[in-house]
């Protein structure tokens, strides 16, 4: 009668588990690994077929699908024009450099907690008929 497993060590239920845990965290990043390629894929797409328009009609899409009301923070005109008048010089990966910086991700803090205090201004604007600074003054 042979073995079912031919001679070989069967794992201890650790061993198993760290490699199911792996296996699902290998996995999960293969699919996050695909779905950035895909999106990257898809706004090159965009971009290359209609040019900045279509990127702006793209995420005009998006915020309709997912409810957002999407802005532009900074353009890399501004990081551009400060660059060269400043230091002189021109960098053409300012925009990719400017998102890790300090400032930046202060500025996004800053903006998250601004989120609120204006989203009930808005609502206020909207049911009053009046922006909410002119219904302070009466």
């Amino acid at each position: 009668m042979s073995d079912f497993n031919d001679g070989e060590e069967i794992p201890s239920r650790d061993e198993f588990l760290a490699f199911l845990s792996d296996f699902i965290a290998g996995a999960r990043k293969s699919d996050e690994m695909f779905r950035a390629n895909y999106c990257g894929m898809v706004v090159n797409k965009v971009y290359n077929d209609f040019g900045y328009e279509g990127l702006c009609h793209l995420m005009l899409a998006i915020d309709d699908k997912a409810k957002w009301i999407s802005d532009i923070l900074i353009e890399n005109s501004d990081l551009d024009e400060i660059m060269f008048s400043k230091y002189g010089f021109y960098d053409s990966k300012i925009t990719e450099k400017a998102r890790n910086t300090q400032a930046m991700l202060e500025m996004n803090g800053k903006i998250w907690k601004l989120r609120r205090r204006y989203a009930k201004l808005i609502v206020d604007e909207l049911i009053n008929g009046t922006p909410a600074e002119e219904e302070e003054a009466k």
